[in-house]
């Protein structure tokens, strides 16, 4: 066939349009795997790189013998299924997964989205020997036609947001860069990213660029050492992560994101706390919006430092006694951090022990993708805003191309189930649908006594974490948490100094014993209950900065669910 377009070509008569040339090229997978992963297709369709792995395949055929086309067997559904998620979560740079089923006469494109399936009849390839009449020999015609077009377009047409069918080794990306909001005054520009699948890098390439200025004649350039493994989900929040280095000398992590257009994007949250210092969250280089909505989804970039390793990663390699010179310091770090982000309008809601890094002894909260911005549209809202030059949070809203009322309402109705459970407070793994600071101070008591607890022990063999189902949960920490003698010993810490004592025996005061009496088992049952905290513990553990500023809210530090959505203000706030 390729033989034929390229003689077709070779005496195309004037004014007739040329037939597309194909590069990809066909492989037969039914016995042996594409390299990478465990799946046999019939046909894979491959990039012309050097190396044909699943990083190279633009997408696949697979082909059954069904004797009733107009209903696929569960199992092949699964099979075509697995298909465009093997596709959707190991290239970072897809819009969807096309998978083609050849099942009986008829050839069908499966286009597979974050959580949404397309299926479109491209018409019969098959005819009946028997049975020959020149209205088939068309109908194939057409359909091998329609096939061709579609593996002929470019990359970026057909499943990429970005053109990756030349090139092996990189992609290019671009977002447009608003400079005054720098308060530059220089207008609008562009930033062109390229990210490389290779740490070598020219001298030529070692400088900082962030300013339109600096890359109007190339690209800053971002090379990847790593992909950071997470488990992916193809409904909700969907993630690519890399480690490597930005223009030759910042160790920085590029995370692309989709998210539901509904949901507060991350890179607004960075907005928002960057207004104001909020220590102890990554240098942001650059963050933007690729795709704004794509079937109810939005792909947004972040380019940021990297943070380093867990606090248990990080502590592992540390003696006893460095140990005890550290945590406790970490402790008032990670309030402080929440703390100033909480006077800025940010609720984190996802404290666990992969969002807490430390680097050079330094506390880091990443992954503020689950984050929401409270008191839209409040008085509060408007003090924070301290200079002209720094934008209010109606600005980031606009900025970032999303109807505020709609995303404050929706997070607010999230708050129940936003987080990782294992490090969930109380209410939370109680669904209770108020949530405020408490519950990620809660958090961060968990992610210390993780983070401290013994590296010989496992997670499900301590009780404190053992993790069976939500509710269950939230009742075995209650009853744990009643005992003061025992509750570190069942969160795996045996027989802590007097330093790690004295440290976890006010978080543990400060969180569960309102007026020196533990607190009401209303905390777990009754979704409505209000906790209070011990405030006379809090300077036990807490940075003195942290205390000022949530003092400021009473003591309360919770906020109603229905005061949180105030539909009269948020109204104004509406795109």
């Amino acid at each position: 066939m390729v033989n034929a377009v390229r003689a077709e070509n070779s005496v195309i008569p004037p004014g007739r349009t040329p037939i597309p040339d194909c590069r990809l090229k066909l492989k037969d997978h039914q016995s042996d795997i594409i390299p990478g992963t465990p799946h046999k297709p019939d046909i894979a369709f491959y990039h012309p790189y050097k190396i044909q792995d699943i990083y190279a395949v633009h997408a696949i055929l697979e082909a059954k013998m069904d004797p009733n086309p107009n209903r696929t067997p569960e199992d092949t559904r699964g099979q075509l299924a697995d298909y465009g998620h093997m596709l959707n979560d190991k290239q970072a740079t897809r819009t969807f997964a096309p998978v083609f089923y050849l099942h009986g006469r008829l050839l069908t494109l499966h286009a597979y989205y974050r959580d949404k399936l397309y299926i479109v009849e491209l018409g019969d390839i098959c005819f009946d020997t028997d049975i020959w009449t020149s209205d088939g020999a068309e109908r194939i015609q057409e359909c091998l036609m329609q096939f061709w077009f579609l593996l002929t377009l470019e990359s970026k047409f057909f499943g990429h947001f970005c053109n990756v069918s030349k090139k092996s080794d990189s992609f290019f990306f671009s977002q447009k860069v608003d400079n005054n909001d720098k308060g530059k005054g220089k207008g609008k520009g562009s930033l062109k990213i390229e990210v490389l699948y290779s740490v070598s890098m020219d001298d030529k390439d070692d400088e900082d660029v962030m300013d339109d200025e600096d890359v109007k004649d190339g690209a800053a350039l971002f090379c990847i050492k790593e992909t950071i493994a997470r488990y992916s989900y193809m409904i909700g929040r969907h993630v690519h992560l890399f480690r490597g280095k930005f223009n030759g000398k910042h160790d920085a992590v590029l995370k692309l994101s989709w998210t539901p257009v509904n949901r507060l994007p991350e890179g607004a949250a960075y907005a928002i706390l960057n207004k104001r210092p909020v220590e102890c969250i990554p240098k942001i280089f650059s963050s933007g919006l690729l795709i704004s909505d794509l079937n109810g989804y939005r792909l947004e970039f972040v380019l940021m430092e990297y943070c380093g390793k867990s606090m248990a990663e990080y502590l592992k390699v540390k003696t006893d006694k460095q140990k005890v010179e550290l945590v406790p310091g970490f402790a008032k770090q990670l309030t402080l951090c929440l703390a100033q982000a909480y006077d800025s309008g940010v609720l984190h809601r996802d404290i666990s022990a992969g969002n807490v890094c430390v680097k050079n002894d330094k506390v880091y909260v990443i992954d503020w993708g689950c984050a929401k911005v409270i008191g839209w549209g409040t008085a509060e809202d408007a003090a924070r805003d301290a200079t002209p030059t720094q934008p209010n949070q109606i600005d980031v809203a606009k900025q970032w191309g999303f109807n505020a009322t709609t995303v404050g309402q929706v997070e607010v109705d999230k708050d129940p189930f936003t987080g990782t459970p294992l490090f969930m407070g109380i209410p939370m793994l109680s669904s209770s649908p108020i949530r405020g600071i408490l519950d990620d101070l809660e958090s961060v008591f968990y992610v210390v006594l993780d983070a401290v607890r013994p590296a010989g022990t496992k997670r499900d063999d301590v009780q404190g974490f053992k993790f069976l189902d939500s509710q269950s949960l939230a009742l075995s920490r209650y009853s744990i948490m009643m005992v003061e003698e025992k509750y570190l010993e069942l969160f795996g810490i045996g027989n802590p100094g007097k330093v790690f004592r004295d440290l976890f025996h006010s978080m543990r005061q400060f969180l569960f014993e309102p007026g020196d009496q533990y607190i009401s088992h209303h905390l777990w049952w009754d979704s409505t209950f209000k906790r209070q905290a011990n405030w006379d513990a809090a300077p036990r553990f807490m940075h003195p900065k942290a205390i000022e500023l949530l003092g400021e809210d009473n003591g309360q530090l919770k906020r109603p669910a229905e005061d949180e959505v105030n539909a009269g203000s948020l109204k104004k706030l509406a795109l």
